[in-house]
């Protein structure tokens, strides 16, 4: 199988003028947990994931909780400070760059890319144009499609199978019976 054929493609995506909140309201309101990042003209230039919204803002040698998760658990009251980190653009937190895949990259290649590099989806390029992205979620999918087809197939072998055995049955008895 091909990434064209598991592949989501209608692709929601963010510009990388747009707030973190505004990413984060989209991927809730579409249930993804990721966004491919485009320019003006469409082009793709990078992924932002909800693993960006979770990393502290200034990375130091000393890890401190990212400032919204302080709030969260009470451990800070909201301030002015926590509604700029509010306003900050995606630009700011954004992978640049993505690894991509084409529409005719094997699964295999893409479970194989996915496990190495330790990233859950790839946006799915023609050219230069953006056209799907692959997910975990859309592997998982095709894995129990391949799987109920499979069940399936193997129901209906059962089933003729035994009508086999029936007619078989019934001849036989026909012929003893003459």
């Amino acid at each position: 199988m091909k990434v064209r054929d598991v592949m989501t493609r209608s692709v929601v995506s963010v510009r990388p003028d747009a707030s973190i909140l505004d990413a984060a309201e989209l991927m809730l309101k579409y249930d993804i947990s990721g966004l491919p990042v485009v320019d003006k003209d469409g082009r793709l230039i990078g992924i932002v994931t909800e693993r960006d919204f979770l990393r502290p803002a200034q990375r130091g040698t000393e890890y401190k909780r990212p400032r919204w998760l302080q709030v969260l658990i009470g451990q800070a009251k909201v301030t002015e400070d926590h509604a700029r980190v509010s306003d900050r653009k995606i630009a700011e937190v954004m992978t640049g760059n993505p690894i991509v895949v084409t529409d005719a990259t094997p699964l295999d290649e893409v479970v194989r890319i996915m496990e190495e590099r330790q990233i859950n989806r790839l946006p799915v390029m023609r050219q230069e144009q953006l056209i799907g992205i692959i997910s975990r979620a859309d592997l998982l999918r095709a894995l129990v499609q391949s799987i109920c087809k499979t069940s399936a197939a193997s129901r209906q072998d059962a089933d003729l199978r035994a009508q086999m055995t029936e007619l078989e049955r019934q001849s036989w008895l026909h012929r003893t019976r003459s």
